[in-house]
C-alpha cells in the first residue's frame, strides 16, 4: 500500500485528490519512461543502503567507546581493590622517610627486610586513603606498574621511569 492509498484509508485525502495524483504519477512514469524509473529506484535504494550502512558504523562505534569504557572502570576497579589488599608496612624497628607529592615527609615503621626492599626498588609506596591522607600502603614493583598506568596519583614513592614523568 503505498503512501497515497494510506491517506485515502485515512480520510485525509479526498477521492478527487486521490484520482489526480494518481493520474500526475501515471504521467510521470509515461514521461520518464521504464529506465529512468529503475534507474531513480536504484538511487533511491543506494542512499538508503549507504545510510544503514553509516547508523550500522556509528552503532559500533558507540558499542567499543561503550565497552572501551566499562573496561577502565572495570580496571580502575581491579587496582584500588589491589591497592585496599596490599601490604601493611610494619610494625618495624626502622622509620622510613619519604617526600609525598604535597610535600610532606611522612614516616613508615618498616621491618629491616621491608627497608631494604624498599631501598632496592622491588617495593613501592602507594596511598591507600583518600588524596591528603597519610595512609599506605606496600606493593610489589609489578603490582605498582599496574596501579601507575591506571591510577597514577595513587604511587607515592617508586622507583624512576615507573609513573610517566617521574
Amino acid at each position: 500500500m503505498n503512501l497515497r492509498d494510506q491517506l485515502k484509508k485515512a480520510n485525509l485525502l479526498s477521492d478527487k485528490e486521490h484520482k489526480r495524483l494518481a493520474h500526475e504519477a501515471r504521467v510521470e512514469r509515461a514521461e520518464k519512461g521504464r529506465e529512468a524509473i529503475e534507474q531513480e529506484a536504484a538511487a533511491r535504494q543506494r542512499e538508503l543502503e549507504q545510510l544503514a550502512a553509516k547508523e550500522r558504523e556509528r552503532d559500533r562505534l558507540a558499542t567499543e567507546r561503550a565497552a572501551a569504557q566499562q573496561q577502565k572502570r572495570d580496571e580502575l576497579a581491579a587496582v584500588r581493590q589491589l591497592v585496599a589488599a596490599a601490604r601493611k608496612p610494619g610494625p618495624g624497628t626502622m622509620k622510613f622517610y619519604f617526600q609525598a607529592p604535597d610535600g610532606s615527609l611522612p614516616w613508615l615503621e618498616l621491618s629491616p627486610r621491608e627497608g631494604q626492599e624498599l631501598r632496592a626498588g622491588s617495593l613501592c609506596v602507594v596511598r591507600s586513603g583518600a588524596p591528603g591522607t597519610h595512609t599506605y600502603r606496600l606493593l610489589p614493583l609489578e603490582a605498582t606498574r599496574r596501579v601507575a598506568r591506571v591510577w597514577p596519583e595513587a604511587v607515592v614513592l617508586a622507583p624512576r621511569g615507573i609513573v610517566a614523568g617521574a
